[in-house]
């Protein structure tokens, strides 16, 4: 343990363990249904219904290699997509992949 000396008090500061902020899968997923909801659903269609008659991408065309593709593009947009770049943390389009990867490997 550790002493340390703030405005006249006297802190112990004890080793912390290791905190893992690492999310559960169900997190993940919770999240990215909320933030897909939130950002993508209204160009690339509820639950990944595009309805939009190929006016956006389909998102169901998503492989599972093409996550870095979707990182970019989200990231730095493409077409009438805008960038999400400064919006959207590197969390969020995690866990919106995460979500996406999950609706279509059911």
């Amino acid at each position: 343990m550790w002493l340390a000396w703030m405005a006249g008090a006297v802190f112990v500061l004890a080793p912390v363990a290791s905190v893992s902020w690492a999310q559960t899968d169900a997190e993940k997923l919770a999240v990215g249904a909320m933030v897909y909801a939130d950002y993508c659903a209204n160009c690339h269609g509820e639950q990944l219904r595009n309805t939009t008659g190929g006016a956006t991408f389909d998102l169901r065309r998503l492989r599972s290699t093409d996550r870095d593709r979707f990182f970019s593009v989200v990231l730095n947009g493409k077409s009438q997509m805008p960038p999400w770049r400064g919006v959207l943390q590197s969390h969020q389009i995690e866990s919106i992949w995460a979500y996406i990867r999950a609706t279509l490997d059911r």
